[in-house]
């Protein structure tokens, strides 16, 4: 009969002990997954700006061909343009979607997955930035045509064909760099999220206040097992 009684309190003070640990946890959970949610929110900024300049400047990009269809050179730079404007404008929505659609109720380890993919997607924006760059002389003709109204092929000479391949090749070297540098393998890498600060450190944050809440479940139920 004895036994019975005691086993009747370890069932008592076990459920006890669980429903502590729940309500403490889900109090602490509560605080950080604002915290979380509110990183997040900060950096709808980014994406949103990029998706509404990059739109401008496709659309900019696509008139600019149609402007200057006479001229083979312009029509590349326009289509360069506006291609690579569209990459953005895509990846930007994919990267809104991302952020406005993670469900704050899901499991700490879904979260972190879905919140990662956020990352992914800023890290995304930027290979599109180096796949741009052996493209540069060719923006750099399309910028001093479109806000100078100035054609810089009409002082091209030996000496600019030769700094014009130079610069290209040299533009694409350091592409090559970076695209190896920007892969999801090094996502972790402390250079890499250095040079993420103020663009994809708000995700490192959010990260950081669901690692808070795995820790403290664990620290919690072994201070109350303990007493």
């Amino acid at each position: 009969m004895k036994n019975l009684e005691i086993q009747e309190i370890w069932k008592q003070n076990e459920a006890l002990l669980n429903r502590t640990i729940k309500v403490n946890v889900d109090l602490f959970k509560e605080v950080k997954l604002d915290k979380a949610k509110s990183s997040l929110k900060g950096l709808l900024f980014l994406p949103v700006s990029t998706l509404v300049f990059y739109l401008i400047t496709a659309s900019y990009g696509m008139y600019f061909m149609v402007t200057n269809f006479d001229t083979w050179y312009f029509v590349f730079s326009g289509a360069v343009v506006a291609l690579f404007s569209a990459m953005f404008v895509i990846s930007s929505i994919k990267q809104l979607y991302q952020i406005l659609s993670i469900d704050y109720n899901d499991p700490i380890l879904k979260l972190q997955k879905d919140i990662s993919k956020v990352k992914l997607s800023v890290i995304h924006n930027l290979r599109i930035a180096a796949w741009l760059l052996p493209f540069g002389p060719f923006v750099g003709l399309f910028l001093v045509k479109a806000l100078l109204g100035f054609d810089v092929m009409t002082l091209v000479n030996f000496a600019m064909v030769i700094s014009f391949g130079v610069v290209t090749v040299i533009l694409e070297i350091i592409s090559l760099l970076i695209l190896k540098g920007l892969r999801a393998g090094n996502i972790n890498k402390k250079w890499l999220n250095l040079f993420l600060k103020g663009s994809g450190s708000q995700v490192d944050e959010a990260l950081g206040f669901l690692r808070q809440i795995e820790t403290f479940e664990v620290e919690e139920r072994s201070s109350l097992e303990s007493k």
